[in-house]
Order: structure tokens, then C-alpha cells, then sequence
């Protein structure tokens, strides 16, 4: 059987995801996690927090809710639940339109990000599949940015800030973080099927997207509707936006605008690589790195360093490391998968200008031991001090975790021996630095880490 992406065979994708049960064989619990949350999960894929001082996490669940755990406790009612009756509201319009959700396999609702001053102005952002599949990131605006459920009038705040028209229903990253300078970084797949057909992780100028073969062309549907073709050419990409800025109608090479004729309710930051007099200029401007497969999570570092799990396509996984404020790289995709030549029948992909731009993975490992697909995590920040510092990452299928120290190289990565099994879907972080792992419907928290309020005093 040939699979590809994050969830990479169609039966293991229907018992992990569409059905929302655990398939992973049951293994003891690792020593180095307690179990956190043990029931009442369907399909989670990511955790975080709003930076609110609350203390409370977020949890992402794929079929479309985000959970709240305040104290320590899973509340019973979602912040908001994502449908197939799920409506929001294009820039320039009056009212909300239905856009649809569409849920499994790697499609669903797939990242969540508050913005940095959440306490005040209330702002989240979520990374969706719409009902075409396409990718689609909302803001929402709470007016009581404290309370654990959304009302009735923050969830008519919709407003859609981007869309892309995706090829395939794989490879959709979807992952979105506000980095440390302030700005919303949303890492996009390749567009899916396996080798990158459509070449999008290379293709930088959208006037020279490949529009041949049967998946490849515009969608005609996702034209009809506003979007913009040209958005195919932020696939494979790292993207980066001012969440607080908008962009008039016709101004800039916006790829993303939700509608092409309209204003955008996002800025390109002054110094982006993808902006016109950028050093890849004749990218779309939203766009601050290339050349990735599928960024199945990525985090910052308390430098300011971005961090990218790279899933690979049959034989060897990544992890990518961006030093601070060094946007326009290339991580090689599909020329290369990991250090290793993966197209040589390209020609671009043999010439030594383009070549020269690729930057190798600072960790990568091969399938030969039953991984198949990379979770990215994080650099713990947390108070077990023999961990502080340590980068932590996984594998889907074989749920084993690793750490690596970052550095010039960084180390060997030394496996952290709590192999649970396959289902390992995400890492996550609380306000004060401590870890936490997802593995099929049971969140873990490493051992040692109790929380801000892990006595239940605030």
C-alpha cells in the first residue's frame, strides 16, 4: 500500500480520525507523562492556550469543537464548535455566508491561535477545511474574552481572513502560531496526492503554476466564488501576515484575499521576504518560507526561533530550524526529502542556483524502524529542569518520542521512552511552559509538570 501525508493509509485514517476511536495498541503509560485527560475527547489534534494569565488550555479537536480545561477540568461545553452549517463573513460583505466544514482524514478543523493581546480585545483565530476542502482561516472577536463558551453574538464576529484552493484532500498543514514579533504564521502542505504532482513547495511566482493534469488546474467552483487561482502558489508553503493590519482591493500581490476583488483583513509586514522588493520577490507576498512537504506542527523557541516537523513522503522524516527573523528560505521539498535527492528528473531541481538555496534539516530519521510520519513539537521551557531547553518531537505511527538539544549541530536525538504506539497526532504548550502530548483521545502531560494551577488555587 502506498500512503502519504500526516495520516497516511486510508484504514488506519478511518479508525484514528473519521470514527474518533483510539487505535493505538494499548501500551502501559510511559513513565516520563501522566495521563492528563483521560475521556470525553473526539479526535485531538492540537492544544494551547490564550496568554490571558487565565490558565487555561485549548484543545483543538478535528471533527470541529475547541475544549476548555480550566483547573485542570475538561468542560462539558466547547468555546465553539465548527459544522456543515458553519457561516462567516467575506471582507466587503454585509452579511455571513455559508462556507461549510468539512472533517477527517487530514481535513477538519486544524489550528487554533489567540492573538497576543487576547485579554483585551478578544481576537482567535482557526484554521479549517471549508466545504470544497479548501483551506480557510476565520477570525472570531469575543466580547468577553474570560467566559469558557462563545455567545451568540461573538459567533456572528466570523470573518474570513484567508482562503486557499487546495488540490488534493491531503497534505493541508493548517497549523497557525503568532510568533514572538507579533505576527500570524499559518504553514500550508504542498496540496497533496504524494510527490508533490502539481510542484507548489518550489513554484514561487504564480504566473508560472502548473495548471496541466487532472487535479492541477484552478478549481472552478473556488474562481466562481471570489477566491483568487494564483493562491495554489502559497501551497508548500510557510506563510506570515499582520493579523492587526488590512489591505485595500488591488493592492499588492495578496495570493490569500478571501475574495480577489475585495479588501484583505490582514497587512504584509514591512520586512517580508515575499513582499515585492523582497530577496524571493516574485512570490505572493504572503509568503516567508518554501519548500515544505507538509508542517505538521511548528513552534518558537524563546528566541524567536521557528521550528518545523516536516512530514516526508515514503522514507525519511525532518526537522527544520529557522533562526530568528530569517525568513525566505528554502527547505528543498520536492527536490529533496530530508538531505537526500528525491527528484532528479526535474530540472530545477539539478540547477545550481536553485540548488545552492536549499537549507538542510538540523534532525532528520528514516522509516526503517516503523515511523512514517513526524510530529512536531516543542523546546520544553517547563520547570523539570533536566528537560528545560530540549527540543521534543515524535512519530505518528510508532508514538515514540525524542528530544534533541538545539545547537551548532544540534545533538543526537535521544528517544525519551514513551513509545505509546501509533496515534501520536500533536504536541502542546500551557502558559507557563509544560508539555503536553496527544496521542489518540488521551492527553499526557510530562512528568514533574504541575501547571500554574495545578493545586487548584488561583
Amino acid at each position: 500500500m502506498v500512503c502519504s501525508g500526516i495520516r497516511r493509509c486510508a484504514s488506519v485514517v478511518w479508525c484514528a480520525l473519521i470514527s474518533g476511536l483510539a487505535c493505538s495498541v494499548a501500551l502501559a503509560q510511559p513513565a516520563q507523562f501522566e495521563s492528563w485527560i483521560s475521556s470525553g475527547l473526539s479526535s485531538p489534534i492540537g492544544l494551547t492556550h490564550a496568554g490571558d494569565g487565565s490558565g487555561r488550555q485549548f484543545i483543538i479537536q478535528q471533527s470541529g469543537a475547541v475544549r476548555v480545561v480550566r483547573n485542570g477540568v475538561l468542560q462539558g461545553t466547547p468555546l465553539l464548535t465548527v459544522g456543515t452549517g458553519f457561516s462567516c463573513t467575506y471582507p466587503g460583505d454585509v452579511s455571513a455566508t455559508s462556507v461549510g466544514f468539512v472533517s477527517g482524514g487530514e481535513q477538519g478543523l486544524l489550528g487554533l491561535a489567540f492573538h497576543p493581546q487576547f485579554e483585551s480585545n478578544g481576537r482567535l483565530f482557526l484554521s479549517i477545511s471549508d466545504s470544497a476542502g479548501d483551506t480557510m482561516m476565520v477570525r472570531f472577536a469575543m466580547s468577553n474574552p474570560a467566559a469558557d463558551v462563545m455567545s451568540a453574538g461573538d459567533l456572528q464576529s466570523c470573518t474570513v481572513i484567508l482562503r486557499a484552493d487546495q488540490d488534493f484532500t491531503n497534505h493541508n498543514g493548517g497549523n497557525i502560531v503568532f510568533g514572538p514579533d507579533g505576527y500570524l504564521y499559518l504553514g500550508l502542505g504542498d496540496g497533496g496526492s504524494g510527490g508533490d504532482p502539481c510542484s507548489r513547495a518550489q513554484t514561487l511566482d504564480p504566473a508560472t503554476l502548473v495548471n496541466t493534469g487532472s487535479s492541477c488546474p484552478a478549481d472552478a467552483t473556488y474562481s466562481n466564488n471570489g477566491g483568487d487561482p494564483q493562491s495554489r502558489a502559497l501551497l508548500g508553503k510557510m506563510l506570515r501576515l499582520d493579523a492587526d493590519g488590512t489591505t485595500a482591493a488591488g493592492s499588492g500581490l495578496l495570493c490569500g484575499r478571501p475574495r480577489m476583488a475585495h479588501s484583505a483583513e490582514y497587512a504584509i509586514p514591512p520586512s517580508q521576504p515575499g513582499a515585492a522588493t523582497g530577496s524571493i520577490s516574485s512570490a505572493c507576498d504572503e509568503v516567508w518560507a518554501y519548500g515544505l512537504r507538509n508542517p505538521w506542527r511548528f513552534s518558537f523557541d524563546v528566541a524567536g526561533n521557528m521550528i518545523i516537523g516536516d512530514v516526508g513522503q515514503n522514507q525519511i522524516e525532518e526537522i527544520d530550524f529557522e533562526p530568528a527573523n530569517t525568513g525566505g528560505r528554502n527547505y528543498g521539498w520536492r527536490c529533496r526529502e530530508g538531505a537526500s535527492t528525491f527528484n532528479s528528473g526535474t530540472p530545477y531541481c539539478n540547477d545550481p542556483l536553485v540548488t545552492a538555496t536549499f537549507i538542510e534539516p538540523v534532525l532528520t530519521y528514516t522509516h526503517g524502524g516503523g515511523g512514517c510520519s513526524v510530529t512536531g513539537g516543542f523546546r520544553y521551557r517547563g520547570e523539570v529542569l533536566a528537560t528545560r531547553g530540549k527540543y521534543f518531537f515524535g512519530d505518528y505511527c510508532t508514538g515514540e518520542v525524542w528530544t534533541s538539544t538545539p545547537g551548532t549541530p544540534w545533538s543526537t536525538a535521544i528517544d525519551f521512552g514513551a513509545a505509546l504506539g501509533f496515534g501520536l497526532t500533536s504536541f502542546g504548550e500551557d502558559e507557563v511552559g509544560e508539555l503536553y502530548m496527544l496521542h489518540g483521545s488521551t492527553i499526557y502531560r510530562l512528568n514533574g509538570a504541575r501547571g500554574l494551577f495545578y493545586d487548584g488555587f488561583e
